[in-house]
């Protein structure tokens, strides 16, 4: 390919010097900033500009010198020209409009450009000292350039269209080079500044232009049109591409795509700044109980006066200067799940992170311990500490939100006798020994049914084999809330389960059990199978942590919020201890996994927590307080070691 030879032959196209130099294929930054200079080694000396500096000034500020009478008598003399009509030929190609790019590389136009981008930079204020830019062209310009690079093709044997130059590169290594003189700042690519400065371009026969794509593939937009739910408009930046990917010249021309001279230019219609988001991060702890995560409305009403939410957002929206309605836009709260409005949120208290939106500046280390400081003086919440982090770190905490455990810290309380309680129906509600001693020993993960099938095993052959004691019988429930036989024997008689069954209708029966569900009894075969699909339903990594398995149906209370649908959690750790000055009241303590719903294990709600913790006493249990004392996650990140 002959690169002065594709260069005439744009030029004789109507291509504006720097569309003929993206054609060649040069992808120099520095041919783009300087294309008047750079342009002369593919020209002949007849085709180079001979106007003088002074006529080029003048070009560039807008003053047509050469029309003026002693410029008009000097061209005669010097022989130039012998009549009005044969201008310069720098100076046509100045007033004309590139066929190829529409005006969005000619520099004739930019000023306005600058001033745009000028004025919308002083409003905002960055303190940035880089930028990136982007621009928006017409999408004529991709038909245009189709149809010169096929014309390329066909003059030219051997021609590769991937030879083009994008005209967003041309027109960021020109216009983002002259803008950044204009603003004080450095241009830099938009991986790397979190500032981008995007101008939108318009072609007023923009869509007219198009027409013809729909008789080169009328297939595709007919399709199109068909969808117009899913299509919105005819003509996208994609749908274009789609159809000029297998067009022919032939086809182009045939219907009317010739490349038809532009009677206006592309003008700069609009521009956007916008600053890459922010990330701040830290933990807040709950103090009260009578306080949601983020705003609670209604019937577009306002159900309590404030949230964690609105107070972690004041102080950072003060330092932004954003009122309330913009810091709810701009300002997005991500925590690792969130708590309930009555319970408190203790101990180091709950990651969270907030992403701000097209933030002006970083807020300095100074301004972050003083927004702790504004928050914790609330007396609803606390923030001790907050720092940046990177978008990455986010993954993170999402992440956490699945895989963490949390503590809880409950106050429950005994609201009937247990089945085990050989107390009068009318003495006092209270919780003995033996309840704490059931709760702390409880477990129905494998490592206990585990111990039970070995031994089993090992003693298969023995008619007289042994069974566990009768406190494990109390303790051993299935995922379902069923005890577990102390002997799973596939060889249970018949007899064997009608006797147990009878023990559980008398219990039934009893006024000190009349409010518990009766837990019918299961044969070996069938509590395994349960037990295997409670347990490989979702993630139990490493059981011989978990000490109990439940199966939990999506709360009452948050089915118009979410899906119903049985979850498998576990609770890693429980511990329980009476509370002496209190009969009826005792404390819990639980490690759970994430997810799960702890006020519906204590009580149950209505089986769809099975086995819940009435199940393990075998009496009706209630929560009445509840706190997380511990969100077990590492955050914030550790800050990055230095370079």
């Amino acid at each position: 390919m002959n690169p002065k030879a594709v260069y005439k032959y744009c030029k004789h196209l109507g291509c504006c010097e720097a569309c003929c130099l993206r054609y060649i294929g040069i992808k120099n930054p520095d041919s783009y900033e300087h294309v008047d200079s750079f342009v002369t080694i593919y020209q002949d000396e007849a085709d180079k500009p001979k106007q003088t500096f002074e006529q080029n000034e003048d070009l560039e500020n807008g003053n047509d010198n050469s029309l003026k009478p002693e410029v008009i008598d000097k061209n005669v003399t010097n022989g130039d020209s012998d009549d009005l009509t044969n201008l310069p030929p720098c100076k046509k190609r100045r007033i004309d409009v590139c066929i190829s790019c529409l005006g969005v590389l000619q520099e004739d136009k930019r000023f306005d450009s600058f001033s745009m981008v000028k004025n919308v930079l002083a409003k905002k204020k960055y303190e940035c000292a880089t930028f990136a830019c982007a621009l928006s062209a017409p999408m004529a310009t991709l038909l245009r350039e189709r149809a010169i690079t096929l014309r390329l093709a066909e003059e030219f044997p051997g021609y590769d269209d991937k030879t083009l130059t994008a005209l967003k590169e041309a027109w960021k290594w020109s216009f983002g080079v002259q803008l950044a003189a204009q603003i004080n700042k450095t241009l830099d690519s938009g991986a790397v500044s979190p500032l981008l400065v995007t101008l939108n371009y318009d072609y007023a026969d923009d869509m007219q232009e198009l027409e013809i794509l729909k008789q080169v593939s009328p297939q595709l937009f007919e399709e199109r049109s068909k969808q117009k739910r899913r299509f919105v408009t005819e003509f996208t930046r994609r749908s274009v591409e789609q159809a000029l990917a297998t067009a022919s010249l032939a086809a182009l021309q045939a219907a009317g795509g010739g490349l038809p001279t532009a009677s206006v230019r592309a003008l700069c219609v609009g521009m956007v700044c916008a600053h890459a988001p922010m990330y701040l991060a830290g933990r807040y702890i709950k103090l009260s109980r009578n306080l949601p995560q983020s705003p609670w409305i209604l019937d577009k009403k306002r159900v309590l006066p404030s949230s964690v939410q609105e107070i972690i957002y004041k102080p950072l929206a003060d330092f932004y200067n954003m009122d309330e309605e913009e810091a709810d836009r701009r300002l997005k709260l991500i925590a690792a799940g969130r708590e309930d409005v009555d319970v408190r949120c203790l101990g180091e208290g709950r990651p969270f992170a907030v992403e701000i939106t097209d933030p002006t500046r970083q807020l300095t280390a100074d301004e972050l311990a003083k927004a702790c400081q504004l928050i914790s003086e609330s007396k609803e919440v606390i923030v001790k500490q907050i720092v940046p982090i990177t978008r990455e770190d986010l993954v993170q905490l999402k992440k956490g939100e699945e895989t963490k455990s949390k503590t809880y810290e409950a106050l429950c309380i005994k609201l009937s006798h247990s089945q085990f309680d050989d107390v009068s129906p009318d003495s006092p509600v209270k919780v003995t020994p033996e309840d704490i001693a059931r709760i702390n020993s409880f477990r129905n993960t494998p490592q206990n049914s585990q111990n039970s099938l070995n031994n089993k095993s090992n003693d298969h052959n023995d008619s007289n084999g042994d069974t566990s004691d009768e406190e494990n019988n109390a303790n051993t429930l299935d995922a379902n809330g069923d005890s577990l036989n102390a002997s799973p024997d596939s060889k249970t008689t018949k007899t064997d389960i009608q006797n147990t069954s009878e023990e559980n209708q008398m219990a039934k029966n009893s006024s000190d059990a009349k409010d518990i569900d009766a837990t019918p009894e299961k044969n070996y075969v069938q509590v395994a199978e349960a037990m295997d699909t409670s347990l490989n339903s979702e993630k139990c990594d490493n059981l011989s942590d978990v000490k109990i398995v439940i199966e939990q149906k999506t709360p009452i209370r948050v089915l118009h919020r979410r899906p119903l649908l049985t979850r498998t959690r576990q609770i890693l750790e429980l511990e329980a201890e009476a509370v002496p000055e209190h009969a009826q009241l005792f404390r819990l303590r639980a490690r759970t996994s994430a997810g799960t719903y702890v006020k519906e294990w204590a009580h149950g709600e209505l089986r769809r927590s099975r086995p819940a913790l009435r199940d393990v006493l075998r009496a009706r249990v209630d929560l009445l307080a509840l706190d997380v004392s511990a969100v077990h996650l590492a955050w914030p990140p550790p800050p990055p070691p230095p370079v």
